[in-house]
């Protein structure tokens, strides 16, 4: 079992985009009180960048990640897991925001799933965002071997 961690890429980006927003709010020290409301928006905007890279750096120090077991695939970083046998279809996704992984349980388990993550609502896809995970294109070819293994080995009625 192999675990695809969080994108080094994607934390790096995130602590430089934070870093810089930061020092751009403290640029121009002399007048900072004659536009503040842009000030204070954006250091909160930095910490939210920061806050979130290394909360990714954090859990990609844990070995969180994507991953499957003889049982389902974990499909994000809190450990959330969907069973094979709650799963309707696995498809590749190329959209404008990019290429994902998406995981489409049947409609008969959404209810279960939504209680078992605790959400509010019931989600009908589980997307895994390709820029968000080291080495996608792997997990994909790999994630799409161990469906087709585990399609076959459903009995037919």
């Amino acid at each position: 079992m192999k675990i695809y961690r969080s994108s080094m890429y994607l934390i790096l980006v995130f602590m430089i985009s934070g870093s810089i927003l930061l020092l751009l709010c403290f640029l121009d020290y002399k007048n900072i009180l004659s536009h503040l409301l842009t000030v204070i928006t954006g250091i909160l905007f930095s910490f939210g960048l920061l806050g979130y890279s290394f909360y990714l750096l954090k859990k990609r120090k844990e070995g969180k990640g994507i991953y499957w077991g003889h049982d389902g695939i974990v499909v994000d970083l809190k450990d959330n897991k969907i069973y094979w046998d709650e799963i309707e279809d696995i498809k590749f996704y190329n959209g404008r925001g990019g290429k994902s992984t998406v995981i489409y349980p049947h409609y008969t388990n959404h209810e279960k799933i939504r209680l078992r993550l605790k959400k509010w609502l019931p989600t009908t896809a589980h997307s895994i965002d390709w820029f968000s995970i080291e080495e996608p294109r792997d997990m994909h070819t790999n994630l799409m071997k161990a469906w087709k293994e585990r399609k076959c080995e459903k009995p037919k009625l």
